[in-house]
Parts: structure tokens; sequence; C-alpha cells
């Protein structure tokens, strides 16, 4: 498991899912509190949404909103809901992003030289970034042992659709 972790991560290119699940997880390690913060901007940028999509339905769907006095109050409604939804956005792009740099795994030599160096609890969190899961199959006595058919790797998926902001390398 090592080895195959210790030979993939320097032949991933910019882009790779597995590199950048590697720096999402990475940088929320790095900086939990914004993370959160940006979920929960993420979420209420949702409600709001989701409050706005109502309003509108109310409106064009079930005709709640007839008369001019009504007309009137759902504009302003609708209009206070998108200055809402526009000022969570905007709170969410200003909120700063952590950047690590992941050239460091990128590099076979750098990175083995790391490994080396490393602690059994460093090695543990360096590969925690990397994989989802491990699953070792039940070997058969009396037959010699070879880890390809016995171990399957479960690499890190991305947890969204684009690339984290603040990567380098």
């Amino acid at each position: 498991m090592t080895e195959q972790f210790l030979t993939k991560l320097p032949a991933l290119g910019p882009g790779d899912p597995l590199l950048v699940a590697i720096t999402d997880r990475w940088l929320q390690r790095v900086d939990p509190e914004t993370f959160a913060k940006r979920d929960a901007l993420t979420a209420e940028i949702h409600d709001e949404e989701a409050r706005l999509a109502d309003l509108e339905d109310a409106r064009y769907v079930r005709g709640e909103f007839g008369d001019t006095a009504a007309v009137a109050r759902y504009d302003r409604l609708s209009e206070r809901l998108r200055g809402r939804i526009e000022g969570l956005r905007t709170d969410l792009r200003q909120l700063p992003m952590p950047s690590v740099d992941v050239s460091l795994m990128l590099d076979s030599l750098t990175l083995r030289e790391a490994w080396t160096n490393a602690t059994n609890a460093e090695r543990s969190d360096r590969l925690s970034l990397a994989l989802d899961r491990v699953e070792v199959s039940k070997g058969v006595r009396g037959q010699r042992i070879i880890p390809e058919q016995r171990i399957q790797i479960r690499w890190a998926k991305p947890t969204g659709t684009e690339p984290p902001p603040g990567v380098l390398g």
C-alpha cells in the first residue's frame, strides 16, 4: 500500500481528481474554521434561494399576489431576498482561503525522503489525505501472498466539482 501511495502521487497531474481530493482535505485541516464558515454561508444561501423560489411560485404558479398592493409587497420581498442572497455570496467570496503547496507531494524523491523521515502518526495522516479505504481480501492458506491481488485501495474522491481555491503546485 505504501509503495502504491509513493508511486501514485508523483504521477498525478494538475486537475487530477485524486490531487483535488488531497488538496481539499489538506486545506480543511489547515483552517477548519474557515471551512465551517463557508459551509454555513453556503447553507444560508441555499435556504434564501429556496425562500425566493417559493415566493416566485406563490406569485407566478399559485397566483397569490393578484392585486396591486400584493404585487408591491411581492416586489419588496423578492428585492429583499435577492439583496440578502447577493450579500451572502459577497461574504462567501471575501472569506480568506488558506493555501497549500502540494508540489512536494508530486516530487518522487522529496516525497520518499519525507516518508522516510516521518513518524507513524505523520505517515497515517498523509495516507488519510489520499485514501478513503483499504480493503484486504482473505487469502488462501498455503498460497503465496500477492499484495496486488489481495489489497484494494479506494483512493479519495473530491467532495465538490471544482478544484479548491488556494492550490499551489
